[in-house]
């Protein structure tokens, strides 16, 4: 890792910038699932909880990576490690939230091997510690450059002003939060009911690894 990489890594962030990282980071997951759901699904769904462009799971576990994790960036697979042991937390604490506040489920892994409740499986977090280095090593710092060139009360102002839609957009979410077909899911029953209804209105989050494991399926039968 040369200097100029690792100071810009260790630089610190102002609010602002986390504030713009958080932003960036929540839109940044939206457009990663809309596109997964329009690739393997077939349809373009409005993802999330909210009504705006964004996924602050994805902004919160963005900026927590690049808070917590870039002390390590001389050891890469140590980051990858704890970024990978820190989305699952994430994802596992959100998603048991989730069901019971609403009684829904806005991704299901149930169809991955090892999972745990279908909240989170070995694979996507997998997925996700890539994506915290992604965010240590080359989201985070190209981000923050970016708004440094902009004046800082320019870049106040707009951080502000996203904030403010946000948190309106969040109050409102909690209340009446997006749901339907391609977004949500019923929670499945003690006795497995409802798999097929469940199957086929799965969100399209990591809809690449159903299909993964059922062309993982058929390799033998390729084989005869």
């Amino acid at each position: 890792m040369t200097g100029k990489i690792r100071q810009s890594i260790g630089r610190q962030y102002a609010p602002a910038e986390l504030a713009g990282l958080f932003f960036a980071f929540s839109a940044a997951g939206w457009l990663w699932e809309v596109a997964l759901h329009l690739v393997f699904n077939g349809e373009l769904v409005k993802r999330g909880t909210m009504l705006g462009p964004w996924l602050p799971i994805y902004g919160a576990g963005g900026v927590l990576a690049v808070l917590l994790l870039r002390r390590f960036a001389d050891k890469p697979l140590r980051v990858f490690a704890l970024g990978v042991a820190l989305c699952t937390v994430i994802e596992y604490v959100t998603g048991r939230y989730l069901d019971s506040l609403y009684g829904l489920r806005w991704w299901d892994y149930s169809m991955l091997p090892l999972n745990i409740d279908g909240l989170v499986s070995p694979l996507t977090s997998l997925v996700f510690g890539a994506g915290c280095c992604a965010a240590v090593y080359w989201a985070g710092p190209m981000a923050a450059g970016w708004m440094r060139r902009l004046p800082r009360p320019q870049a106040r102002q707009c951080c502000a002003l996203l904030a403010v839609v946000f948190l309106l957009d969040f109050g409102w979410s909690a209340l009446h939060p997006n749901t339907g077909a391609g977004v949500t899911t019923s929670l499945p029953s003690a006795h497995g009911g409802g798999r097929a209804d469940r199957d086929r209105s799965r969100p399209g989050s990591f809809a690449f690894c159903a299909a993964w494991q059922n062309n993982l399926a058929r390799a033998p039968s390729l084989l005869v």
